[in-house]
């Protein structure tokens, strides 16, 4: 009684256990509690799978003396190897909840007390998790019918020759249908499993590039994930995943398949862009391709691949090199200026202090460096046209590059930076940008959510926009 009560409480705190930490997911199994040996008993397993989708595998391990087979599958494949149960899903079912079984078979010489536990486990967030079932023991008994075998018949029946012609000549014949192992495991086994990644790195413009991977994956499919370590200073947007799910975070570029492309081989792509203060140098780009194989997670490291950084100058340094004029205020001589349309500047801005804002006259008018423009509250994008660790002259953007936008500045990361426009859309940006160009060359989009600065790419996934090249 004290055991059964035992087993009880053991079974309500893994189910409780389950609710509180797994969310809505949870499994449990139904089997008699005792079952005749040489006999047939069902495992039944009820699955509540919340709203996972995608790869999910069910493992359940027995002693030697057992065998099992498929009753109810629910479109997983089955397998009964090294005494261990598996159904394995490419895609779970679509029903929130939905049963599985099979048929349990001990052999004729077993017997005793045993427990039956195992294993859910599925792929969510880009991470394979895993729920315990509950164990429930169980009895293996001998037949109670082995001794009514009346042996008192057994001499009437002698004479009939038809034992001996019956003889297990043909049931050994009979036996090799015992297919089941020779088949299924040998196919699995001797599956050719071919896996080898190429990676490309080419340069597309100046400080950008695009990344492309060739994977050959002969004898595997379902989850599959590549997994790209970025250099610090660089930045990944996708181009190319074949129906995978891209993500860039920490300097970890990844596109994750729940069910790879079909075909031997296919190509994937992102492209790699260099932060504004990124220096010229040599970098490289290293990684893996993960995959499963006999549902155990496999590594094919891809090797190194090193690209050079040889970006001209940033705008940004050029006046660093005329900062002596800076400091001097009359710049009256741009009354002159015949690009400007609107009044002449007639007085040039002071160096900003040390809270980086800046007194400007209101009469101030035309092309010139001005403050920190008013606060955002939404996506937007700009466009940077230069940056330094020192301000420059109201119409240095005027007389150096003949541009007649107003340009504002910004600090971020410890530099002084200049920028042009302000759009909700990022064409609208990128459109400008390829305009500002005929102007400065090495004009890029910049990004900001609520007027904190962010990547392009966070941007264009908070604001839902399409990236445009």
């Amino acid at each position: 009684m004290i055991k059964q009560l035992l087993l009880l409480v053991q079974f309500l705190w893994i189910f409780i256990y389950q609710i509180i930490f797994s969310g809505d997911i949870t499994v449990s199994q139904q089997l008699p509690s005792q079952i005749n040996a040489g006999s047939e008993a069902i495992v039944e397993i009820t699955i509540n799978k919340s709203d996972i989708t995608g790869f999910a595998k069910i493992q359940q391990d027995f002693p030697e003396g057992f065998n099992a087979e498929p009753i109810e599958t629910k479109g997983a494949t089955f397998s009964f190897k090294d005494n261990k149960v598996k159904f394995i899903w490419m895609s779970l079912p679509s029903e929130e909840q939905f049963k599985i079984s099979y048929k349990l078979t001990p052999s004729a010489t077993v017997k005793g007390d045993f427990t039956l536990a195992g294993k859910f486990s599925f792929i969510t967030n880009s991470e394979r998790k895993n729920i315990d079932i509950a164990s429930t023991s169980y009895s293996v008994v001998a037949a109670v019918e082995e001794p009514i075998a009346e042996v008192p018949e057994a001499p009437e029946e002698e004479p009939v020759v038809e034992e001996p012609i019956a003889e297990a000549p043909e049931v050994p014949e009979e036996e090799p249908v015992v297919e089941e192992p020779v088949v299924i495991v040998p196919e699995v086994e001797e599956t050719v499993i071919d896996v080898s990644c190429a990676r490309t790195v080419n340069l597309i413009e100046d400080g950008k590039y695009k990344v492309t991977t060739k994977i050959t994956k002969k004898g595997i499919q379902g989850f599959a994930k590549i997994t790209e370590l970025i250099p610090e200073g660089f930045t990944a947007l996708e181009d190319q995943s074949q129906g995978g799910v891209f993500s860039f975070k920490e300097k970890e570029a990844k596109i994750l398949w729940l069910a790879m492309p079909k075909g031997e081989s296919y190509e994937v792509s992102y492209f790699i862009e260099a932060k504004p203060n990124t220096i010229n140098k040599t970098y490289e780009v290293s990684g893996y391709f993960s995959y499963l194989k006999d549902d155990e997670t496999q590594k094919y490291t891809i090797g190194k691949t090193t690209f050079s950084l040889n970006r001209e100058a940033v705008v940004a340094e050029e006046p660093i090199k005329e900062e002596p004029t800076v400091k001097e205020e009359p710049i009256v001589e741009v009354k002159e200026e015949p690009t400007v349309d609107e009044e002449p500047i007639v007085e040039v801005k002071e160096k900003p202090t040390t809270n980086n804002t800046r007194k400007e006259e209101p009469e101030n008018k035309g092309n010139k460096v001005t403050s920190i423009p008013n606060p955002e509250t939404t996506v937007t994008y700009k466009v940077q046209v230069g940056a330094g660790h020192q301000t420059v002259a109201n119409n240095y953007f005027a007389l150096k590059f003949n541009l007649k936008d107003n340009v504002n500045t910004e600090t971020h990361e410890g530099w002084i930076k200049y920028i042009v426009g302000s759009f909700n859309e990022y064409k609208s940006a990128r459109d400008k940008r390829n305009e500002v160009r005929n102007n400065v060359r090495t004009a890029f989009v910049t990004a900001y959510n609520a007027g904190k600065r962010i990547t392009v790419q966070e941007a264009l996934m908070i604001s839902n926009q399409k990236w445009y090249k």
